[in-house]
């Protein structure tokens, strides 16, 4: 669902650098990726936050998505 709210352009894609978690159960993941364009060089990054609440179980994420320079591309929670 996370790459649904991504925007990629044509021969764009998402590389996976790095997962951790944070809370003092770990209920939040947080993946970081990079986006290469078709010659494998960095035009931006995607950071997507994964939250289980400890009480109740609710489940909320967010996708912030930016450029080389920093813009915020996207910026979205569910």
């Amino acid at each position: 669902m996370m790459k649904d709210k991504v925007k990629l352009k044509e021969g764009e894609s998402l590389r996976h650098e790095q997962s951790t978690s944070k809370g003092f159960m770990a209920e939040e993941d947080i993946n970081e990726y990079s986006i290469v364009n078709e010659q494998g060089q960095v035009v931006g990054s995607v950071v997507h936050h994964d939250h289980t609440a400890v009480r109740g179980g609710r489940r909320t994420q967010s996708v912030r998505q930016t450029d080389s320079s920093g813009n915020v591309i996207v910026n979205e929670s569910w």
